[in-house]
């Protein structure tokens, strides 16, 4: 299957390069923002990241998401800027935490990234666009492609999907105008056909809802740690870095709906989780859950903004 896959992206790739396929134009700059492998890159983080750079640079970020597992069909406006307008479950957690997170940018949802596009530039919501999860998005134009790449799983058996993790060969790398390499201890950054930018995994502190906790009244407490997210250990690891040692650690699959009986069995004097699941927590009206935050920190962010600048016009 992994075969006949590979096949179909050889094929599709083909006959976009020979423009059988077409590619659609919005009327303002896009910027792609995906990954190789499914999941637990950082790409969300990065997404927040440049989206908060743009708008200090005088932008008017808009992203634009697919909406992974959402209930509502179409396009939806998750957020002109002032924060989420819409359930969680109609724009999917990633978007919706990113319109909690990145005030004063737009979030947009649809399968139809072109149509989510249109749709903001009629609604004048900004005027460039961060195509989050965009790099097998090809019907879109995009001026700069940006991926973001683990060095953990980039060192690892290349296995496309169904089998296995990639979407697309380790190859593809070469389309991207810039890789975003995640710091990973005991992992150097991999050579790469095109500009290679580390990004650090900086965990901002303990909070709950919006407001910050201090660490000490966190740490030696019996603190039961769970997650619903691609890669759950790292979110563990982070937390005993800070010198909070769960006495329980449970995962859950990346996306899961909480119910609450599942929150009622996990235990413990506290409960710690991550910012994504807290997301899908608080509608069931589950609330007095403690989370860490995480921010991508780009030491050449600088450089990085000269290329996408470049770019863009």
């Amino acid at each position: 299957m992994s075969r006949a896959f590979r096949l179909i992206l050889q094929a599709r790739e083909r006959l976009y390069e020979a423009g059988f396929l077409q590619i659609l134009r919005l009327e303002f700059p896009v910027i792609s923002v995906g990954n190789l492998t499914l999941g637990g890159t950082g790409k969300t983080p990065l997404v927040i990241a440049l989206a908060e750079r743009l708008r200090r640079d005088g932008l008017r970020p808009v992203v634009l998401s697919r909406g992974y597992k959402r209930t509502s069909a179409g396009v939806v406006i998750v957020s002109r800027g002032n924060g989420p307008l819409v359930k969680w479950y109609e724009a999917g957690d990633e978007p919706y935490m990113i319109a909690q997170r990145a005030p004063g940018v737009a979030v947009v949802v649809g399968a139809d990234r072109y149509a989510a596009g249109k749709t903001a530039e009629k609604e004048r919501l900004g005027n460039v666009f961060i195509l989050d999860d965009g790099f097998q998005h090809r019907r879109l134009f995009r001026n700069v492609d940006i991926v973001t790449i683990d060095p953990e799983e980039w060192f690892s058996e290349e296995r496309l999907l169904p089998s296995g993790r990639w979407r697309e060969p380790k190859d593809a790398v070469a389309r991207a105008d810039a890789a975003c390499v995640r710091e990973v201890p005991g992992f150097s950054t991999p050579s790469l056909p095109t500009p290679a930018f580390t990004v650090q995994t900086v965990a901002e502190g303990i909070y709950r809802g919006h407001s910050r906790v201090p660490i000490e009244s966190v740490r030696g407490r019996a603190v039961v740690a769970f997650a619903g997210i691609a890669r759950p250990e790292r979110f563990f690891a982070s937390l005993e870095a800070l010198g909070i040692v769960p006495i329980r650690r449970v995962r859950f699959r990346d996306h899961h709906p909480y119910r609450a009986k599942e929150i009622e069995n996990l235990g413990g004097e506290m409960q710690i989780t991550t910012e994504k699941d807290v997301v899908r927590l608080e509608d069931q009206g589950m609330r007095d859950f403690l989370h860490l935050r995480i921010s991508a920190k780009i030491p050449e962010f600088d450089r990085l903004m000269e290329l996408i600048r470049s770019r863009l016009h």
